[in-house]
């Protein structure tokens, strides 16, 4: 009896001094987890690799005509009622202010993305366009389509093809 008496008395006095120190220290905060050092995260400081836009920016020079006055290509039902035209750029080149060289071009290009209207003011000019070389929507396409984002104008006559 006297050993149940006393563990009750120790677990008493355990318990009181538990409480007691529970009212006078705050609580501690856990620390946070380790991150395995097989597993690293970025940190602000590092910036992870971004790879190259597949299909980057741009810019090719020619010369802006309707798709009618292209030799060899045919405008579809809907330009040939006049509801719509397409503009095609000749003669391409890569242009001397693009941030992108070194890439083979197509001779000419559907030109998308810009206003039918902006794009009539350019007829029959040496102009510049700036944008992103689509992958064709048909495998009959012969005619890439180019999504432009800004035109300018650099001459008033289109140049011989060279």
């Amino acid at each position: 009896m006297k050993l149940v008496v006393g563990v009750a008395a120790a677990v008493m006095v355990v318990l009181a001094a538990g409480s007691a120190q529970g009212q006078t220290a705050p609580p501690q905060a856990t620390p946070a987890p380790q991150q395995p050092p097989d597993n690293p995260q970025p940190t602000a400081m590092q910036t992870p690799n971004r790879a190259q836009p597949a299909n980057p920016s741009i810019t090719i020079a020619g010369c802006l005509q309707e798709e009618k006055n292209v030799p060899g290509l045919k405008p579809n039902p809907v330009e040939r009622a006049g509801v719509t035209e397409d503009y095609v750029l000749t003669n391409v080149k890569i242009s001397p202010s693009s941030s992108v060289s070194g890439i083979g071009v197509s001779s000419k290009y559907e030109i998308e993305g810009i206003a039918e209207s902006e794009l009539k003011k350019h007829l029959n000019h040496q102009v510049e366009v700036t944008g992103q070389i689509l992958q064709p929507a048909e495998a009959s396409d012969t005619t890439p389509d180019f999504r432009a984002t800004s035109i300018k104008m650099l001459a008033a006559t289109c140049t011989a093809a060279q």
